[in-house]
């Protein structure tokens, strides 16, 4: 646990924005921290249905491939197209992913220094 020291007027100001967001002043606290260390944005909206479609797209083409590797384990051959395609799918899965979350850390990167450097009224 940490301790973070503001004015009284600082924290009634802070806890307004966070009462409107829906968030506690920990949790907004967390998040505020997370996307200032490049740890990435807590998931949340659009971003997480985005994930959460890509992880569908995943264990789609992991059960397409569980099912290749049982049948070539009973012997069975899995012809080179049909194996090529799960594996580009799995790559592609990947790559897709890697560039949300490079771009989702990104951003939330760039508005937690464009908070933090605004000027203090």
């Amino acid at each position: 646990m940490r301790t973070v020291r503001m004015s009284e007027e600082e924290f009634e100001l802070f806890a307004g924005f966070c009462a409107s967001q829906g968030l506690t002043t920990s949790e907004a606290l967390r998040r505020l921290a997370r996307s200032a260390a490049l740890l990435g944005p807590t998931l949340t909206g659009e971003a997480r249905a985005e994930i959460v479609a890509l992880t569908r797209q995943m264990r789609a083409i992991g059960t397409n491939l569980n099912q290749a590797v049982h049948r070539m384990n009973a012997g069975h051959m899995v012809p080179e197209d049909e194996m090529t395609r799960y594996l580009d799918g799995v790559h592609g899965t990947i790559v897709e992913l890697d560039r949300l979350y490079r771009s989702l850390c990104a951003r939330a990167h760039k508005r937690a220094v464009q908070a933090v450097a605004r000027p203090v009224a």
